[in-house]
């Protein structure tokens, strides 16, 4: 089922309109990452506070290590980011899809306070686990793990949260759970290739729209083949 979903929101990035958000999502995600980047080397460098050849080299290395740390949190705020865009991906989607559907009315329950909420919890627990990194095999689980969840259950809520209530949206989770937690799962690992990165978010929407319908027992749209001239 997850080949089934992440199929389908691959080839949902060719949908008219598409592109346009997706560069809208790459300015917004080249500034919150330099920002990030930015502020984690800045903060490493002000504890180190050398100076010199020695201190240069030092605030070069603790630069490049604010920039890998970043890498590693800034999925996290994912949500928050595509929070903007995530109604008009669906939107498309749906037409394209599921063209029987009608539009959703807001207001919808997962509101722009949820989505930061969600991301300094994450990033802050994210943090606690940076300890793991003296062990890294233990680290690659509990990164991808902790996260996939995490990102699994924040992107399902974001989609369910323009059609269903919460207790509806809760019940769908919870019979659905370990296909959001792979999906969730694939979505940080996305996360973390570099250009796929750049689609992860886009990808985790579309995906999580698809199984959300597929849930709520949708028509199922069949991948046809390409056809052969006669």
């Amino acid at each position: 089922m997850l080949v089934t979903l992440l199929s389908k929101s691959l080839r949902n990035l060719l949908l008219p309109g598409i592109l346009k958000l997706f560069l809208l999502c790459l300015l917004a995600y080249l500034i919150s990452f330099s920002a990030l980047a930015w502020g984690l080397s800045a903060l490493v460098n002000l504890y180190i506070g050398t100076s010199g050849t020695t201190g240069f080299v030092m605030h070069l290395i603790a630069s490049m290590g604010g920039v890998i740390i970043a890498w590693a949190l800034f999925p996290l705020l994912y949500p928050l980011l595509i929070s903007f865009f995530d109604d008009r991906i669906a939107n498309i989607i749906e037409r394209e899809d599921y063209p029987h559907l009608k539009p959703p009315e807001p207001p919808f329950w997962p509101t722009i306070m949820h989505d930061i909420n969600f991301s300094a919890k994450a990033i802050s627990l994210n943090i606690l686990c940076l300890v793991f990194w003296l062990i890294p095999p233990l680290y690659i689980v509990i990164y991808y793990g902790m996260n996939g969840y995490l990102l699994g259950m924040q992107f399902f809520r974001m989609i369910a949260g323009r059609r269903v209530s919460v207790e509806e949206a809760t019940a769908l989770q919870k019979r659905a759970r370990h296909t959001i937690l792979m999906i969730g799962v694939a979505i940080s690992f996305f996360a973390t290739v570099p250009f796929l990165n750049l689609v992860a978010p886009i990808i985790g929407i579309a995906a999580m729209l698809h199984l959300f319908q597929s849930l709520r027992g949708g028509p199922q749209q069949e991948i046809l083949p390409p056809a052969t001239p006669a």
